[in-house]
């Protein structure tokens, strides 16, 4: 019985003649599994096969010829193994000598009177010109006359450049049009005035020519976004289509009361994103927004406002943070901020974490049903089954690079069509934002509130290390403190890197042994570190040594020293939000980063943190120097990984991606396009799509 296309396709490459199961297993280690992962198994480059060159018009360098081969050939051992074998090959304008080193067995592997096709190449030599370790088949007139670009593929060790192109050149074979929706496909290329996707498969692995390489990229590209997109705008589209919300309204006195109470003015930046989030959930229609501000824009403040306006509608608000660290801050600044801003409306602020007694655990989930509680802040702990809301108006979710698409909808269904907002102080370059978030508003807070000081970076190697504990010790004993962090909790005998508890050790009985110390890190239960950072907090340790646990939220605003041993080893964005620690009191601060990395790239990357304090310019030169999924990981956030796309690089063709893929989901109910879009929504693993798809 004849396979079916899309049996084809999934059907192991063990299909293909020449293909056991030693030489399977060495494509598995490429990921290359299925006759489908061969043929999206693309070149990483190419090699320009010139047009058959005649050898008496040959010149230096890498050259193409068609040769019959003369006389005997030469075998020559020298000592240690190593040989020579030397064949002179002709054509009807003259003679030349092919050369091999260490290939012994090319004295045998050729047939008198055949034309091969010779490619190497040319050195010249006293007595004519000398073709080194040339490749050598036999001479096909159809395939051999024109120039060609061939596929270079990754490779892994007993794999060769012609067992892929094997591989793939028979993969290409099954490719059939059913497979691509052709009558999607067909209004694509003509709508967009793109190649098939047949032929930009086909084109990628075996080009015709230097164009036919660029317009099978720009299909594939093209391809990549739109998976993305139509899965995007389908979501999209299933929200608005059940869109309707609770209606939030406050009036402009009430909240200009609670505004006059703050202890500070809102930026511009933080009155229009705020003006925002007021007309979505004054709409009618439910908000789907995501508040993107640089560490220390104030986007709490505003989620605050939000909750405030919700709470005076009689509805509640829940707010989940990634730690319980930064979940009791949340709690305590806004009990603080709804004590001190709202005198005539009481709003009870309750906290709910996993370390919690199970007797709080209950008292606060009680109270949360009877609608005591207008306002819930915590951890994961707010997902579990038995945790209920009377009147869910709100859902805002901190830090959302910490959750997954699936947290987001299990908070959600907590209520009924509450509103959702994200905050993020990961700056992301807005390009991939819409990849990232693309099923949300963005909103951005591009400014930073007045009297915020730039903190001073700089990048040194270990040999200054004594000289910047030094410093630490200084400001400590001036009544300041710091921070250290280190890429490890432990000593390790296998990785090169500073230890947390090792620099705790040295510091406590060597430069730092007058000052207070604390320890921090992740194998620490959740009381052991409360009490460590309490202790931080109140000023009671001078120094803090940690791993990346205090990389989120704390607010000390004596820190003023952010020390990061092994600099090179996090991401940039990773290290901003390390150095948004410091810097929030008054007093100017500092970022030193001690890195012996020899890696050019490494410290390029380092150097930008020392040039500005900006997120947003250092996550948009982070994003040129390594690439969307190095920085971003897409498939954590339910996206593919790109193969050749590029958001930097190829946005222009993400737009129109875009609009194509709007174009395609409101024809969802016609098919075929209600099966590509289908196809679609299955490659996606987060539990989100197939949500929206039922």
């Amino acid at each position: 019985m004849a396979l079916s296309s899309e049996n084809k396709l999934s059907s192991d490459i063990q299909i293909i003649k020449g293909i056991g199961p030693k030489k399977a297993a060495l494509f598995n280690k490429l990921d290359v599994n299925t006759i489908e992962d061969a043929i999206y198994f693309f070149p990483r480059e190419y090699e320009y096969r010139s047009p058959i060159n005649k050898v008496a018009s040959i010149k230096e360098g890498m050259v193409a010829l068609c040769l019959k081969w003369k006389g005997i050939p030469q075998i020559t051992r020298k000592s240690k193994g190593l040989s020579i074998v030397i064949r002179k090959g002709y054509d009807e304008t003259g003679i030349i000598e092919c050369i091999w080193f260490n290939q012994p067995y090319k004295a045998k592997s050729y047939k008198y009177g055949t034309k091969y096709y010779v490619y190497g190449k040319a050195v010249k030599r006293p007595d004519g010109y000398q073709i080194q370790n040339p490749f050598v088949e036999e001479y096909n007139e159809l395939y051999h006359r024109q120039p060609k670009y061939l596929p270079i593929y990754p490779l892994t060790n007993g794999l060769t450049q012609r067992d892929v192109r094997l591989v793939t050149s028979e993969a290409l074979k099954l490719l059939e049009f059913e497979n691509f929706y052709y009558e999607v496909d067909r209004y694509i290329t003509k709508r967009y005035n793109l190649i098939s996707k047949v032929n930009a498969l086909r084109f990628i692995h075996y080009p015709e020519d230097a164009n036919s390489i660029r317009t099978a990229r720009t299909r594939i590209i093209f391809d990549e976004f739109l998976q993305i997109q139509v899965a995007t705008q389908f979501i999209k589209s299933r929200i608005q289509r059940n869109n309707t919300g609770h209606v939030i309204s406050i009036s402009r006195e009430t909240l200009g009361l609670f505004l006059k109470d703050l202890p500070f003015k809102l930026t511009g930046a933080q009155e229009r994103v705020l003006n925002e989030i007021l007309v979505d959930i004054k709409s009618g229609n439910v908000m789907n927004r995501l508040v993107q501000g640089d560490v220390g824009s104030g986007k709490t403040v505003i989620a605050a406002i939000a909750m405030y306006c919700v709470a005076i509608n009689g509805y509640q608000s829940v707010m989940m943070a990634p730690t319980e660290i930064l979940a009791q801050q949340h709690f305590d600044y806004l009990t603080k901020l709804f004590n001190t801003c709202n005198s005539t409306n009481k709003i009870n602020v309750g906290l709910l974490t996993g370390s919690m007694k199970e007797s709080e655990k209950r008292k606060v989930k009680s109270a949360l049903r009877s609608d005591r509680i207008q306002i819930l802040i915590g951890t994961h702990a707010v997902l579990e089954e038995n945790v209920s809301f009377r009147n869910l108006g709100l859902v805002i979710t901190d830090e959302q690079h910490r959750f997954g698409v699936r947290q987001r909808i299990q908070l959600r269904s907590k209520g009924k069509a509450p509103h959702m907002l994200v905050m993020s102080a990961t700056p992301i370059p807005r390009t991939l934002t819409h990849i990232i978030y693309g099923d949300l508003n963005l909103s951005i807070i591009d400014s930073m509130p007045p009297g915020r000081m730039p903190v001073k970076t700089y990048v040194v190697h270990s040999g200054y290390r004594k000289r910047v504990y030094n410093f630490v010790k200084k400001h400590a004993l001036q009544g300041n403190q710091a921070y250290i962090v280190c890429p490890l909790v432990e000593k390790s005998d296998n990785i090169d890197m500073r230890s947390a508890e090792l620099v705790f050790q040295e510091l406590t009985k060597g430069i730092l042994k007058e000052v207070s110390i604390g320890l921090m890190h992740g194998k620490m239960n959740a009381n052991e570190k409360e009490e460590v950072m309490q202790a931080f907090a109140e000023g009671k340790t001078q120094v803090l040594i940690s791993t990346t646990v205090i990389e989120v939220g704390i607010n000390v605003p004596n820190a003023v020293i952010m020390v990061i041993e092994n600099a090179e080893r996090f991401g940039l964005a990773q290290l901003h939000q390390l150095r948004g620690r410091v810097g929030r009191g008054d007093k100017p601060s500092y970022c030193i980063l001690i890195s012996d990395s020899k890696d050019d790239r490494a410290f390029k990357r380092l150097q930008i943190l020392s040039n500005t304090n900006d997120g947003f310019e250092i996550a948009q030169k982070d994003l040129g120097l390594r690439g969307p999924g190095e920085i971003y990981g897409l498939r954590q956030h339910g996206k593919p990984d790109f193969r050749l796309a590029d958001p930097l690089r190829d946005y222009n063709l993400y737009v129109i991606a875009e609009q194509a893929a709007k174009e395609i989901v409101k024809q969802a109910e016609i098919e075929p396009f209600k099966e590509f879009i289908c196809s679609i929504l299955e490659k996606y693993e987060d539990e989100l799509f197939t949500i929206t798809a039922n």
